[in-house]
Parts: C-alpha cells; sequence; structure tokens
C-alpha cells in the first residue's frame, strides 16, 4: 500500500502544503462551474437542442459513478501528488481542445463527448485523490477546519462561478472561446502549483496489490468497519433525498410563486450562501469535534427546512429556507468528509471516497425521474415528501454513537487490516 507520510512543520491549515492544495482546488472548481455555465449555452445555442448538451455533460459524470471503485484502488497505490499534477494535466488538455472547437465553429458531439469523459475520468481520480491527501498534510485537530476551508471555497464557486461565466462571454474578445479557455487554464495553474507540494509517500510495507486483490481487500474493509457502511449508507439515502432540490426548485419558482429566471437563480445563491456563512463560523470556532449524531442532526435540520417550502408559500420564505439548507448542508459536508479522514485507515482512503462519491452521484438519475415525475405533478407535494423523507432518514443514524460506544472498543480490529483511528467519541 502507498500511504502519506505528512511533514512534520506543516500540520496546521495554514500549512504551505494543504493551502496549495486548497487554492488550486478552488482555482480548479471555479474554472469548471465556469465551462459547465458557457458549455450549456453554446451548444444550445448551436444545435438547438438541450439533448445534445445533456450527452455532453452526462458523459463527466459517468466515469463517477462506474469507475470509482477502481479509481480508488489506483489512488490508494499511486503517490498521490503525482495523481493531483497529473489528472489536472490532462484536464487542461481535455478543456483546451473544447475551446479551440468552439473557436473554430466545430460542433463535434462525439468529440465533445470524448473531452467530457475524459475530464470525468480524471474527476473519478483527483476527488477521492485531494480528500486522501489532506489527513497527510493537516494535523487530526485541524482536519475540521481544512474541510471547512474546502467547503467555504466549493460554495464560493457556485455563487461566483455562474456570474463569472456569463459575464466572460459578454465580454468583447473573449467571448465562448476565451470563457471555455478560462478552464484549460485554470486545470494548468492547478498542476503547475500542485508540483511544489512537498510530502512524500510512507515507504511500502507490504507486496504490490493485483488491482483486483486491492479492490477485493477495499471491500472487505468496508464490510468489517460497520461504521464506515453506515457512513456510505447515509451518504447515498440522503443525496437521492437532497438532489430532488434542483429539480423541484424551477418548477416551485415558475408554477407556484410565479417568477422568473431571476428568481431561480436568487434562491440558488442563498443556497450557496448559506453554505459559505456556516463555514465561516466553523473557521472562527477554536475547536471543532464531528460526531456521528452531528451528521443526523443536520440531516434533520435539512429535511425540516425543505419540508417548510412548500408550507411558507413567499419568496422570502423561499430565500430563508434556501439559505437555511445550504447552512445545514455546509455543515454536513464538512463534517461528513472530516469523520471519514478520522476513522477510515489512511491506506484505504482512496478507496472509500471514491465510494461515497460513486453512491453519491449512482442515486441522482433515480432521483431525478422520482421527483421529476412527482414535480410535474403535483411539486408542492413533492417538496413535501422531499423533506419528510430526509427527516425520516436521519433516524436510524442517530443511534450511530451509541452503537458505536457499545461495539466498537470491545471489537477489535480484524487480524489482517490495521486499526481504525479512534473518533471523537472514543478518545
Amino acid at each position: 500500500m502507498t500511504s502519506l507520510t505528512p511533514v512534520p512543520a506543516l500540520k496546521g491549515i495554514r500549512g504551505r502544503d494543504f493551502l496549495t492544495v486548497a487554492v488550486s482546488n478552488l482555482v480548479s472548481r471555479m474554472g469548471t462551474v465556469v465551462f459547465d455555465v458557457v458549455l450549456a449555452w453554446w451548444l444550445v445555442r448551436s444545435t438547438g437542442s438541450t439533448i445534445a448538451s445533456g450527452f455532453v455533460l452526462a458523459a463527466s459524470t459517468l466515469p463517477i459513478a462506474v469507475l470509482s471503485p477502481l479509481s480508488g484502488v489506483f489512488v490508494d497505490r499511486w503517490n498521490k501528488k503525482r495523481v493531483l499534477v497529473a489528472t489536472d494535466a490532462v484536464s487542461a488538455l481535455a478543456a483546451l481542445a473544447v475551446a479551440v472547437m468552439a473557436h473554430q465553429g466545430v460542433v463535434n458531439i462525439a468529440a465533445l463527448v470524448v473531452c467530457s469523459a475524459l475530464l470525468g475520468i480524471c474527476a473519478s481520480l483527483f476527488k477521492p485523490a485531494v480528500r486522501a491527501v489532506v489527513p497527510a498534510v493537516v494535523a487530526k485537530e485541524s482536519l475540521a477546519k481544512a474541510n471547512s476551508l474546502t467547503t467555504n471555497f466549493a460554495e464560493t464557486t457556485k455563487v461566483v462561478g455562474p456570474v463569472a461565466g456569463a459575464s466572460l462571454m459578454a465580454v468583447p474578445g473573449v467571448g465562448v472561446t476565451g470563457a471555455l479557455l478560462v478552464n484549460a487554464l485554470s486545470f494548468g495553474l492547478s498542476a503547475l502549483a500542485q508540483t511544489t507540494i512537498t510530502f512524500r509517500p510512507a515507504p511500502r510495507t507490504a507486496p504490490k496489490e493485483r488491482v483486483r486483490e486491492g479492490l477485493t481487500a477495499g471491500l472487505r474493509y468496508i464490510k468489517r468497519q460497520r461504521l464506515v457502511r453506515d457512513l456510505l449508507l447515509m451518504c447515498g439515502v440522503v443525496n437521492f433525498f437532497l438532489v430532488s432540490f434542483t429539480i423541484l426548485l424551477p418548477l416551485y419558482v415558475t408554477d407556484v410563486l410565479h417568477r422568473g429566471s431571476g428568481a431561480y437563480s436568487s434562491a440558488l445563491t442563498a443556497e450557496a450562501l448559506g453554505g459559505v456563512a456556516v463555514t465561516v463560523l466553523f473557521l472562527a470556532r477554536r475547536e471543532i469535534r464531528p460526531r456521528p449524531t452531528q451528521l443526523a442532526w443536520y440531516i434533520a435540520g435539512t429535511g425540516l427546512s425543505l419540508a417548510l417550502i412548500p408550507l411558507v408559500p413567499s419568496w422570502t420564505g423561499l430565500l430563508a429556507l434556501s439559505f437555511a439548507q445550504g447552512a445545514l448542508m455546509g455543515a454536513f459536508n464538512t463534517l461528513y468528509f472530516t469523520y471519514v479522514q478520522e476513522v477510515v485507515a489512511p491506506e484505504f482512503l482512496g478507496r472509500v471516497f471514491s465510494l461515497v462519491y460513486m453512491v453519491a452521484v449512482a442515486v441522482m438519475p433515480a432521483s431525478y425521474l422520482v421527483f421529476g415525475f412527482l414535480g410535474e405533478h403535483v411539486v408542492t407535494t413533492a417538496f413535501l415528501y422531499t423533506g419528510i423523507g430526509t427527516l425520516l432518514t436521519s433516524l436510524p443514524f442517530l443511534r450511530m454513537r451509541a452503537e458505536e460506544t457499545q461495539d466498537e472498543p470491545s471489537a477489535g480490529p480484524a487480524p489482517d487490516e490495521p486499526a481504525p483511528v479512534p473518533s471523537p467519541a472514543e478518545e
């Protein structure tokens, strides 16, 4: 197995390695948001159909759902710094190819699907790698603040990215080509910055596994770690209900509130600002100690905010509840990633995070179909179902800490696997 040895001098979130990873990720995320907005607009304008943009954008998410288990194996066995640099470099080339096609006025759907799939393959490797790197460059007591900062950056891109993409297309001499080129430049700058990271792989202590053996070992590890299984299940069930917000919100704004696209974008902005606000509060706190039950309470709060949307049918009510949902999910995401980083053995982090992303993406099509159908017929009731479903989802997980306290200390690690890092409740 290949794990990482943190550099002793760089333990807090102000360490150069962590700031390099976080800021590089911010830059590439911003470029990706701009890219997605501009690409969808360019394809619809050029082809007159949303089907083409649907194929191209779907090609970027499919690899995350299909390849993630294998990606996790490679992330755990390869040098994670090289994974970050290589995936950003390949992404830069794929994004550059799209910008060149736009400059030449060529709408080749097959080529665009290939470029989009390359971006998705790189994302399936980059996402778990960057999450697995954080515990190697940040001390355990700083993990929650580190994840707060990265969540803050992610929510900020949701606020700024769409506006930046639309603004760049309107600038003379920039247009669609220049806006698409921003993504290639962002990936290139990110790859270049990450070459300066100084952490080193720990010496290999076990024979190199075959891919199949690595995949089997990862699944066996997850099977034996009940808390890890619970966290994966939580991710899938919660995401099934929460992604419905994307489908139901535009229908609610137009059919119930009778407002236009400006109101829709304002609600999305309010949601993102909620995520920014809560992570700023986390960063201001001296200490953050995540516990499993906290995750369940944040899920319950999110469900309540969703259920209240149709019960408070007003524009100001929607903004307030969207902000609340963003804040609660920002807190959930921060503590969820922190908790996984704390309880999973370092040599399995890549595989576990790969499955987290796979589960999150895999439930999206089913959610879109179910809540899209409900939204077409009873949008207010669909919001109520979403909120109640999310609220009920939280109930089984409220027992996570109690079960962990009763079972985990007495049950030692399996003979052929390392002991997990103790959770805050066990310290």
